[in-house]
């Protein structure tokens, strides 16, 4: 099968998932929604049209793929970063934002120090991958997902001021992980270039590239373009800023979060560019998903320790930050103790994260963090829905 066959093969499928599957989900079925809502039936596709069953993705047409995949990671990035605009995040009060930080700081420590230690005396290898698998796989564990939050919330019409925290979380939680595993590849990166040999180097080239395209691009749209036009500029801003990431082996989704952070400080550009683009973000990430579940190179046996140690070290950690930040931090309303268990939801955004790892490194490490992440959206999904109901229902704000 040639690669323009096998990218047919991934459009198809993500249009009738985005088109009839999802408008299909019955709200009377709450697992079956979660279900599609986490994206595992788009995971599964993938493993079996990829290369361990069916090998309908075969693996020559994934790498032949891979820029494409760099740029839907990318599109991903600015996607997140177009909405962190810095006026509307001064509307909340302040002790939102601290408490986000903190419970996420405090798993990511958690992870670090935890793997770290298990890693360093299980697994012989390279110290310099070891480290930065390490810190991103610490990175996607402190982040929260925001659909299944966002689903019940809708489906259940809560409004209440533990909901509205909730999902101020997990609308926020994603910028510390994308922020330290995107710091975390350019500090490790190894020496490519002649006149870039630090790892300081390559972050501040990261951050000025991003910075400097978003500029560029903000002050581009404040022309009169048409709906087609800013998403041709759009899409090849996407395509620009990822295939520099990917050619230099820095964060596509890290450099695009960037652009897209600059360019959402433009109030009316960022609307104009999120009117248009709005719609692309469903089949990004079902494309990712399918894509993540044709790549995935599983080895149960090896990973099961490291695995079982990440989804059990998550649990601690989300508690423990929850617990911590609920007794720290003044929100004017009372936080039960057991808030993490409700942030325990894992999705697109740690999906891309480490595909963007698989993709530049591979080998064992890039398994382990796509066996880690692809497992935890199974294993964390659903149970954080149930959580987020129960401790909800506690505070009264759900019947």
């Amino acid at each position: 099968m040639t690669p323009f066959l096998g990218l047919l093969i991934i459009l198809l499928i993500t249009f009738v998932g985005v088109r009839f599957l999802s408008r299909s989900t019955i709200q009377k079925t709450p697992l079956f929604s979660g279900l599609i809502v986490s994206g595992v039936p788009y995971i599964l596709i993938g493993i079996l049209l990829g290369p361990r069953v069916f090998n309908f993705i075969s693996q020559s047409i994934i790498e032949s793929l891979s820029p494409l995949t760099s740029m839907a990671i990318g599109w991903v990035g600015l996607l997140f970063g177009l909405q962190l605009r810095w006026r509307n995040i001064r509307r909340f009060p302040k002790n939102y934002t601290l408490f986000t930080f903190l419970q996420s700081i405090i798993t990511f420590i958690i992870l670090l120090v935890c793997l770290g230690l298990i890693f360093y005396f299980l697994v012989p290898t390279s110290f310099e991958f070891r480290l930065e698998a390490v810190i991103i796989l610490s990175a996607l564990g402190s982040m929260t997902a925001p659909l299944s939050i966002a689903r019940i919330l809708i489906e259940q019409k809560i409004k209440g001021r533990l909901a509205h925290l909730l999902q101020y979380i997990s609308g926020l939680d994603s910028f510390w992980g994308i922020i330290v595993a995107g710091i975390a590849m350019a500090i490790l990166h190894s020496p490519a270039l002649q006149w870039i040999d630090a790892g300081w180097q390559w972050l501040l080239l990261s951050v000025l590239m991003g910075v400097t395209v978003g500029i560029i691009f903000g002050f581009l749209l404040r022309h009169r373009f048409s709906k087609e036009e800013i998403f041709l500029t759009v899409f090849g801003m996407v395509i620009f800023t990822s295939g520099m990431g990917f050619y230099f082996k820095l964060s596509p989704i890290f450099l695009n979060l960037i652009v897209g952070t600059t360019i959402a400080q433009f109030p009316r550009e960022s609307e104009k560019v999120m009117r248009v683009i709005q719609p692309a973000e469903k089949p990004t990430y079902v494309f990712l998903l399918i894509f993540a579940g044709a790549l995935w190179n599983y080895r149960f046996w090896e990973e099961f320790l490291l695995i079982a140690a990440f989804i059990l070290f998550r649990y601690i950690g989300k508690y423990l930050g929850g617990y911590i930040s609920s007794r720290s931090i003044d929100c004017a309303f009372p936080i039960p103790g057991n808030v993490g268990t409700a942030l325990l939801s894992f999705g697109g955004i740690s999906l891309a994260i480490a595909l963007n790892f698989q993709l530049f490194y591979g080998g064992f490490w890039g398994d382990v963090l796509m066996s880690a992440t692809i497992l935890g959206i199974f294993l964390f999904d659903e149970y954080a829905a149930l959580s987020i109901q129960s401790v909800l229902r506690k505070q009264g704000e759900l019947s």
